[in-house]
């Protein structure tokens, strides 16, 4: 986008007009260069809503990278998105050439090593918070409180059961079977007996995670895609935070993690659809229920 060029100067005239004064040839040509423009060449309509959203985010001091995610999350993909995302969570932006083993993990000698990695690696993640978006942050919180609910009925601490769970989430992403139905249905605050026997080896068997696919899905899964699955996480965000009482919840928290997770959660929702015949085939019908909820903190 050329901020001298006549389309230009139509296009900032448009959303001067709608109050969005930022919207000046020389923003509009920074936008675009930054990738924040749409994919693809949408009408004019089209492309005054989508840099009208741009135009809202784009405050002082803003990264343009939160900027596009934010975008995905009101269902504005942009050429910058997947970028934004895989820096975000540090994934290159090329595949590997040579995937690294999967580690044993197996109740022979040899997965004893690999098993107690794993240990600590989660005893790290539950340590050690700081790195992690604040929402992040207080869901963990939430997560470890429901296991403290649980803990006289299981007889375990919170901290033991807590940790159990990350450890047996862990080892699952790594190709083990998951194992500890008890602990998932605490930190949950899932009623005992949901995570049956049956649901288990439903998991284990048809919904297993293959990193390499999780992986991939994140390098290649379409901006649009994309941008339509943040916008409904987006959508049940504050269900899922009402469920685990996490309060205080800003706006652009809730849908900066919305991209963020949207690739794994496509990658996710097509494990369902082949795993079960009747699970709806649209998006659209994975939208949150018609809940009363109080509304997220803006920003």
């Amino acid at each position: 986008m050329n901020r001298n060029a006549e389309a230009t100067k139509r296009l900032s005239k448009a959303l001067v007009k709608q109050g969005h004064s930022s919207a000046t040839p020389r923003n509009l040509e920074r936008w675009s260069h930054e990738g924040l423009g749409p994919p693809g060449t949408p009408d004019f309509s089209a492309l005054v809503r989508h840099y009208a959203e741009v135009a809202s985010l784009s405050t002082v001091g803003r990264d343009f990278d939160v900027v596009a995610r934010r975008l995905a999350a009101r269902g504005f993909p942009c050429e910058r998105l997947r970028r934004a995302i895989l820096r975000e969570l540090g994934i290159s932006p090329e595949a590997l050439a040579v995937l690294p083993p999967m580690p044993d993990l197996s109740s022979d000698p040899s997965g004893n090593a690999p098993f107690a990695a794993i240990e600590q690696l989660a005893h790290a993640m539950v340590a050690d918070t700081s790195g992690l978006p604040p929402l992040m942050v207080k869901v963990i919180r939430a997560l470890y409180r429901n296991a403290a609910q649980r803990a006289e009925q299981l007889g375990e601490s919170a901290q033991a059961i807590f940790h159990s769970f990350v450890v047996n989430a862990l080892a699952h992403l790594m190709g083990d079977d998951y194992y500890n139905g008890e602990a998932m249905e605490a930190v949950f605050g899932l009623d005992s007996g949901t995570m049956s026997v049956d649901v288990l080896d439903t998991m284990n068997s048809k919904l297993r995670i293959s990193i390499p696919d999780l992986d991939n899905a994140y390098r290649t899964v379409p901006v649009e895609e994309i941008a339509s699955m943040a916008q409904r996480l987006a959508a049940w965000a504050p269900h899922l935070l009402r469920y685990l009482k996490v309060t205080g919840a800003k706006q652009a928290e809730i849908e900066d993690l919305a991209a963020v997770f949207a690739p794994g959660m496509i990658y996710y929702v097509n494990l369902l659809r082949e795993a079960f015949d009747d699970f709806p085939d649209e998006h659209s019908s994975l939208a949150p229920p018609p809940l009363e909820l109080a509304p997220a903190a803006s920003e």
